[in-house]
């Protein structure tokens, strides 16, 4: 699953990403797959100025993605998992961060159909 969210995105031009990969799929390099296509759609497609993600301090493989994707830290904030309190680091991904290490490998198609309905220029 991968989530793109962007609230006030015609103002702030700004996103968040989300995404789980079920147990069984995790370590294949899905994860890293899914983030830069899903920053190139944020970036590319639709613009955006920078991109937000959130991962809880002691899930290393989400957070490895983040920094090697060119996310900085940005913080951190509360969380519950399981009914308990637990600390979520915050990462922070600006274009131009971004561009350096952007793919060329990756196509959209059918973007600009979806922006009057995005409410997206």
């Amino acid at each position: 699953m991968q989530d793109l969210i962007g609230v006030k995105f015609d103002t702030l031009k700004t996103v968040t990403t989300f995404s789980w990969l079920a147990p069984g799929i995790r370590r294949q390099g899905l994860g890293r797959e899914m983030r830069a296509a899903i920053l190139h759609l944020a970036f590319e497609g639709f613009g955006a100025l920078e991109a937000a993600s959130e991962a809880f301090f002691d899930n290393v493989a989400s957070n490895r993605v983040s920094e090697v994707m060119g996310y900085q830290p940005n913080g951190n904030d509360w969380a519950t998992r399981r009914g308990e309190p637990a600390v979520l680091n915050r990462w922070r991904l600006k274009r131009d961060d971004w561009a350096l290490s952007s793919r060329n490998d990756i196509g959209l198609i059918g973007v600009e159909e979806c922006k009057p309905v995005l409410h997206i220029q």
